[in-house]
């Protein structure tokens, strides 16, 4: 490996601009890294995935749901198809581990680009598959991790309703660690948190919108909820079709 290719690797790894070139910045970045005592403060991958794993964590009841739908101002069948949508009804995986989906454009985005171009990390969405396997996402989510783990939770949609840790304020939550701490506990942080996303972010009106069988009145919502890219992944074509 060359050694402008040595650099780019620690440059990554400290959180330094990417260029190649090992100047004061690199330096400093590295010196950042140490700990207090000298020694190199690292990332503990085995114990950042065992944080976030419940294999007894309380399902939400339909009464859960009919009380949501109440707050909202819908039905309660838009909740299910939601749920049905982002999450096919799944909260954890078999390992215990909360259904997420990281997202390196958001990645790319939250830390400025400055761990450069990688698996995990690109500006451009659908640059690249996303991990089919829940192992492989959390591995993904790990890799963040280990550069700004702050970054990667904010960068990776969570939960039975897949809400963002960006919008972890508005999603309830002091912080983005406190909303995947309680993401983990039980399924009612996940009702919560979407409840409380769509009526931070004023959507109540478009969910109420959306009728069964009617893609083009459910776009108001998708667009705003799942982002720009709803179309090429057809969530309101998906959301109108849960709603029969």
């Amino acid at each position: 490996m060359r050694l402008q290719e040595k650099t780019k690797l620690i440059q990554r790894h400290v959180g330094a601009y990417v260029d190649g070139v090992y100047g004061t910045r690199t330096a400093d970045a590295i010196l950042a890294k140490l700990g207090d005592n000298g020694g190199p403060s690292l990332f503990d991958r085995e114990e950042f995935l065992s944080r976030y794993i419940n294999r007894n964590a309380p399902a939400i009841s339909n009464e859960d749901i009919t009380l949501a739908a109440k707050r909202l101002g819908v039905p309660a069948g838009h909740i299910h198809a939601l749920r049905k949508v982002e999450s096919n009804g799944v909260s954890f995986d078999n390992s215990g581990r909360p259904i997420i989906l990281p997202e390196p454009h958001i990645f790319y985005r939250e830390t400025g680009g400055r761990f450069g171009i990688t698996p995990f990390s690109y500006p451009k969405w659908g640059t690249r598959s996303y991990p089919k396997s829940y192992d492989a996402r959390w591995q993904m989510l790990a890799d963040m991790a280990e550069l700004d783990e702050a970054a990667a939770l904010r960068s990776a949609s969570i939960g039975l309703f897949q809400v963002m840790g960006f919008n972890y304020a508005a999603a309830g939550y002091s912080s983005v660690q406190k909303m995947w701490e309680g993401m983990t506990a039980d399924e009612d942080d996940h009702l919560e948190a979407m409840v409380s996303f769509i009526l931070a972010e004023g959507l109540d009106d478009e969910l109420r919108a959306c009728r069964a069988g009617d893609p083009a009145s459910c776009v108001p919502f998708v667009s705003r909820y799942n982002g720009p890219g709803y179309k090429k992944n057809n969530y309101h074509v998906k959301f109108a079709k849960a709603l029969q």
